[in-house]
């Protein structure tokens, strides 16, 4: 499944909003106040149907206060969240909608909903019925990382771990914003012990474990200079290894952090959720992240789209962002896409993901306006970032000037 339109009625700030999502990548541009967050947050709201639905997992709903449109200390009649995807022949589209009161009066004011009813069926033929059949199907992975994901939740100690861990576990709280990387580490502790038992039986300690590989396939893709994840006793922690040294998680920078316990989390879910493919990471997914250049050094910014892209090939990425070094970053992969057929001994342009234009939409959200970014003819950003960058220069020159025609 992959998201292909948003459509917002009256859900918090935004009275109407309608976009197209991309398939590979779609991002957001815009001052905080913006919008930015609010779509992300509608279209949790529109994939938690779809986590209420499956087995042992439960989505999000609307919020009981605050998320319908108010104007002038009046309140909408409703708010509405619709969705377009792909799935079965045609696509699939749903809405979720919450009203303001029972009222006979506000009934009369709500258009006819969409339902839920496509959605259901499409994962009842998808998901549910070859469960229950016994038959292998694949199990799309959600997940929505926010602006709180640096706060790793890492266990202190082994009390209430579970033992057992189903593949719907993947998508538990997997659409609420805030940090959850504990979930990831008492399933990765586990995976340890398996893959320990079986290098004890099979008395070959090169024996690893395919879950636990495709957890370390995904650190490796996006951190090259990390190795050796696993989990470290008493005290109970997470570590990696950089160079010859070994650190604790929470030993690293916020940088780290954030962006390794996000890869951490998506690549375990990955491998919960499908452990009979081949690569789990190769696997459909639709993932949210809120201010993606959070605590990430201009560096990493500028390469940390390329290298989530390459290391979850099929996942349908939906960033915000205030930092232009993505955005022009995200204008090199596009620039390679269109050069991919010529040669260049540059190691730099060699390693560049290739992004076809096609699988990318970009807005800039404004209170009241959504525009288009990505220029059809070029294939590029229009990045309105540049224009911070432009004045701060303008400034910059002007107080040079003065100081050259009025010397000390």
């Amino acid at each position: 499944m992959k998201l292909k339109r948003l459509t917002l009625e009256n859900f918090r700030g935004k009275k109407n909003l309608d976009i197209e999502l991309g398939e590979r990548l779609t991002l957001l541009l815009a001052a905080n106040g913006g919008g930015k967050t609010t779509i992300l947050d509608g279209i949790a709201i529109g994939l938690g149907e779809a986590l209420t639905h499956l087995p042992q997992v439960a989505g999000l709903t609307f919020k009981k206060t605050g998320d319908i449109y108010q104007t002038q200390n009046k309140i909408a009649p409703y708010a509405r969240v619709v969705l377009h995807a792909t799935g079965g022949i045609d696509g699939i589209a749903w809405d979720r909608l919450t009203r303001r009161d029972k009222s006979a009066a506000t009934t009369r004011l709500i258009p006819q909903s969409l339902g839920v009813k496509a959605l259901r069926k499409y994962l009842d033929e998808s998901i549910i019925d070859p469960l229950n059949a016994d038959v292998n199907f694949d199990l799309p992975i959600f997940a929505y990382y926010g602006a709180s994901r640096a706060l790793l939740d890492v266990p202190l100690s082994r009390k209430g771990f579970t033992h057992q861990h189903a593949r719907f576990e993947a998508l538990a709280n997997a659409l609420n914003a805030t940090s959850r990387f504990k979930s990831a580490f008492v399933w990765f502790y586990h995976k340890e012990l398996e893959e320990f038992r079986q290098q004890k039986a099979q008395k070959d300690f090169d024996v690893t474990l395919k879950e636990l590989d495709c957890v370390r396939q995904g650190i490796e893709r996006v951190f090259p200079d990390l190795s050796d994840p696993h989990i470290g006793l008493n005290p109970l922690r997470f570590m990696v290894k950089q160079g010859e040294e070994l650190f604790n998680i929470t030993q690293l920078s916020d940088g780290y952090k954030t962006l390794l316990g996000m890869v951490i989390d998506l690549s375990a879910r990955m491998a919960m959720a499908n452990p009979h493919l081949e690569d789990p990471l190769a696997a459909e997914a639709i993932v949210m992240i809120d201010e993606l250049d959070l605590h990430l050094h201009p560096q990493w910014q500028q390469r940390i789209t390329g290298d989530l892209l390459r290391a979850f090939p099929n996942t349908q990425f939906i960033i915000s962002t205030h930092s232009p070094y993505i955005v022009e970053s995200i204008n090199n992969h596009l620039k390679r896409h269109t050069i991919r057929e010529l040669t260049s001994g540059d190691v730099d342009i060699k390693a560049l993901y290739a992004l076809d234009p096609k699988d990318v939409k970009a807005y800039f959200l404004t209170t009241s306006d959504v525009q288009p970014l990505l220029d059809p003819e070029l294939g590029l950003l229009d990045d309105r970032l540049l224009e911070n960058f432009n004045n701060i220069s303008r400034i910059y020159e002007q107080m040079r000037n003065l100081e050259w025609e009025h010397p000390q």
